[in-house]
């Protein structure tokens, strides 16, 4: 996705939901995208910040959920100063034709304004068409659906927003990088052999190898 693409289908919707996205600033490395999810698949443990949790079908759930968040963030710690944290965002524009290629994230830096509606305005953001004709949107799936993940800028705290068939959940874990699953993860990562005509359909495989690498490498230093 080109610069002024992105500035016009990413930066603006989400500056209108209350998020400014910011230019650079990210640090490296950076624990990948595609692992953070990981640090929630093991047991409860010292690194649970917290979970917040919301019935599918409760009154007012955009504005519940919005507070649910922002207390959850403030309290573990997501934000740094001026309520900065890193976004997972689209590398690509997102193509039915070519889907999984398209699915890549990066983190981008963002900045949380004074006014902000992440749950109603910023999970309706939309950028494509899913192959099956359902709307591709960045950080959920439709008002009061969140689907996203952030990450404090030392890479300290992660907060993961979900949606699953009976409600939605925002969890927060401490140092994500250090849990068994995502370390796991990585090495897997580092180490797989790609074949290149698997490229067409995987993304950006060799980037993610690399990414992988040079946090493990950062992390043996």
């Amino acid at each position: 996705m080109g610069r002024q693409e992105m500035r016009r289908t990413v930066d603006a919707p989400l500056r209108r939901a209350g998020l400014e996205v910011l230019e650079g600033g990210v640090p490296q490395p950076v624990l990948p995208v595609s692992v953070v999810g990981f640090a929630l698949h093991r047991d409860p443990g010292p690194q649970d910040l917290g979970l917040v949790c919301f019935e599918s079908d409760e009154p007012d759930l955009v504005a519940r959920a919005n507070q649910g968040w922002y207390e959850l963030a403030l309290s573990c710690g997501l934000f740094g100063a001026d309520r900065e944290f890193l976004l997972a965002l689209p590398v690509h524009r997102f193509s039915a034709r070519a889907a999984s290629r398209h699915r890549r994230e990066q983190w981008r830096r963002v900045r949380l304004l004074e006014r902000w509606d992440l749950m109603g305005a910023g999970c309706s953001v939309t950028v494509g068409t899913h192959e099956l004709g359902h709307p591709q949107r960045l950080l959920g799936f439709g008002p009061g659906l969140p689907g996203f993940a952030m990450l404090a800028l030392d890479g300290s705290v992660t907060v993961l927003g979900t949606t699953e068939q009976s409600g939605i959940a925002f969890h927060a874990v401490s140092d994500p990088g250090d849990t068994e699953s995502v370390r796991g993860r990585l090495r897997a990562a580092a180490n797989r052999v790609w074949d290149p005509r698997e490229e067409w359909f995987m993304g950006a495989v060799r980037a993610e190898r690399e990414e992988a690498r040079a946090w493990l490498l950062r992390q043996q230093g």
